[in-house]
């Protein structure tokens, strides 16, 4: 009768163990996309003419370790990007953009993207706190709907 109880007591741990630790990585991968979408946003402010808003749609892991994110600005789905983030750039968004020439290349301020800022320079220019803009990716990241 008391090995039943032990078992059990056991087994209810264990449960909310798991159930603790699926909660902890899922704030932990929400904050990560917030912090990434957040990288995005102020490299389009300080590099695009008339860049009111960012919309992702899809934020995926590839089989390399890095992540692809895909989006639109100033609510025009036609204006459409590809944002990466590579694994040996520490899984931060540093200005690598996939996008249409005659959409959002227009919009770009410089033409050259060479010449555009990255957003640790951006950090760095306008003294903004790094660790609002630095997240650490969770262990598993399981693409998923975006809510």
């Amino acid at each position: 009768m008391k090995k039943k109880y032990i078992l059990i007591i056991v087994v209810v741990i264990i449960i909310g163990l798991v159930v603790v630790a699926c909660v902890t990585h899922k704030h932990k991968k929400e904050h990560y996309i917030e912090t990434q979408e957040k990288r995005i946003d102020l490299y389009f402010k300080h590099n695009l003419n008339n860049y009111s808003t960012m919309k992702v749609t899809s934020f995926k892991k590839n089989p390399m370790g890095g992540y692809f994110i895909k989006g639109f600005v100033n609510n025009k789905k036609n204006y459409k990007f590809d944002a990466v983030i590579f694994s040996d750039t520490n899984k931060q968004f540093k200005g690598d953009l996939g996008y249409k020439e005659d959409k959002i290349g227009e919009l770009f301020r410089e033409k050259d993207a060479k010449d555009r800022l990255t957003v640790d320079e951006i950090i760095e220019k306008e003294h903004l706190d790094k660790s609002d803009y630095v997240a650490e990716p969770p262990l598993f990241f399981f693409s998923g709907r975006l809510e």
